[in-house]
């Protein structure tokens, strides 16, 4: 299966190119680079950095684009279910690329500029985990 690529700018920024690239039919998580930190925990709080793309390539949220980490509790019920199936586990330093199939991400409802069944694509780069 061929899955989107992703590229880094000087600044570390991720772009993505979906050409020749196939959905899946359930959640990867790829990891590009692995880190050498202790694992993820669910219920820890997580830093990352990531960009988030609807399968079409559109970008719909990106940490880079506004200059800062986020930091978030990975945990059932406050995060979409292909986050937390896809970075517990993961070592801190860690760059992955997710692939998130509706069921794992917001479903068949739309949330802001996601319309209802997306498949979601992110890079994710987890920054820290305590």
């Amino acid at each position: 299966m061929t899955l989107p690529q992703i590229t880094r700018d000087a600044s570390g920024a991720p772009s993505v190119d979906f050409a020749g690239a196939e959905r899946p039919d359930g959640l990867v998580a790829e990891v590009l680079e692995a880190g050498d930190g202790a694992a993820v925990v669910e219920g820890q709080q997580i830093t990352v950095h990531y960009t988030g793309w609807l399968w079409d390539g559109a970008k719909f949220d990106s940490s880079w684009d506004r200059g800062d980490t986020i930091t978030f509790g990975i945990a059932r019920g406050s995060l979409i279910e292909g986050w937390v199936d896809g970075l517990v586990g993961q070592p801190v330093g860690s760059k992955v690329l997710l692939v998130v199939p509706p069921e794992k991400g917001y479903g068949h409802r739309s949330m802001g500029p996601i319309p209802g069944g997306s498949t979601l694509v992110f890079a994710v780069d987890i920054v820290d985990a305590r």
